[in-house]
């Protein structure tokens, strides 16, 4: 493997010359530079990151810590996020942390010690007191995405979760719904809590009781929507519409309806979050509340990039809103 040693004899210049060029340094004249990047691309040497970290104190790395890799919606968020790193010359670390808090933690802890410049983070503790500490030992830029953490002083980035629930009720209410069940996300989330106080609010405003049996705990994954759809169907009178915490989870319910030989919207009207690329595919095409994801990551991103460059002062929260898609999984009662 070639040095830096190499690269000076091949291009006729010093070490300095090379590690000038190398870091983008000035005071290299032009010809200089040209033929030290011949050289260096010639001779295949890569200069050691880790090295020039020591000298900048930087890495440029933008770590995301996610609770789901397989979930579109995280996906499409990273595709901002890597957007905006790119511009800046940054490269994108991704974990994945199954939503697991302890996980989680050991996933932080590494990323602290690679040194990352700035974390983005939709966290899996239920609590500040999970996580906190370790961010706060870290001393990188944070930004919390999509999940709050309340008490941890943080940049955030979330959608507007309660307002999105709230359109999804109004929706089916306005198609005549009076009984219209709720799968949750994974208990303890920010995101479940809002969306719940959403549901809960819009139907007490139409002047539907929001009983405790149309409401079940789901995971934001296709098993926990299949699992609760079975329960709402199980009750001595089901519901006729439901709204799903997200596309994964109405998948789940989907396929369960199938199998039990019941047809979307026929035999139950279906909604859900997030308009990922499998809601306007899967038939029939999902109505769904859609956030603007790649928007979150690219904005999550900038805030990070913002606090390394030192531009922040007092924590921000930005809040999208959503918006509703209709298409053909609802009918008229």
């Amino acid at each position: 493997m070639a040095n830096i040693y190499d690269v000076a004899k091949k291009a006729g210049v010093s070490v300095a010359t090379v590690s000038r060029v190398i870091n983008n340094e000035k005071y290299v004249a032009p010809k200089t530079r040209e033929r030290v990047l011949k050289a260096l691309n010639e001779t295949g040497f890569i200069p050691n990151a880790n090295a020039s970290s020591l000298t900048k104190k930087r890495t440029n790395i933008l770590a995301v810590v996610i609770p789901d890799l397989t979930n579109p919606f995280f996906t499409e968020i990273i595709r901002g996020i890597e957007d905006q790193a790119a511009q800046r010359k940054m490269a994108v670390i991704v974990a994945n942390t199954d939503e697991n808090p302890t996980k989680e933690r050991r996933v932080i802890r590494f990323l602290m010690e690679k040194r990352v410049d700035a974390l983005v983070i939709a966290s899996a503790a239920r609590t500040t007191t999970e996580i906190s500490p370790l961010l706060y030992r870290g001393g990188v830029p944070l930004v919390l995405l999509d999940r709050q953490l309340k008490g941890l002083q943080a940049d955030l980035v979330r959608s507007d979760d309660k307002g999105g629930a709230k359109i999804l009720v109004n929706y089916l209410a306005g198609l005549g719904h009076r009984r219209i069940g709720f799968i949750t996300g994974k208990k303890g989330i920010s995101t479940t809590k809002s969306r719940l106080d959403g549901y809960l609010d819009a139907m007490k405003a139409h002047g539907l009781i929001p009983e405790p049996e149309l409401i079940v705990e789901g995971d934001f994954q296709q098993k926990g929507g299949r699992e609760a759809i079975f329960k709402l169907l199980e009750l001595p009178e089901p519901p006729t519409a439901v709204i799903a915490s997200n596309n994964l989870e109405a998948i789940g319910v989907l396929g369960a309806l199938r199998e039990k030989g019941m047809d979307v919207p026929r035999d139950l009207s279906l909604v859900c979050f997030d308009d990922i690329e499998l809601a306007s595919q899967v038939y029939p095409f999902l109505t769904v509340v859609a956030q603007p994801v790649r928007t979150m990551g690219t904005v999550a991103a900038q805030l990070a990039l913002e606090r390394l460059e030192g531009e922040a002062g007092k924590e921000r929260e930005v809040v999208m809103q959503m918006t509703l898609l209709e298409r053909k999984s609802c009918r008229k009662v």
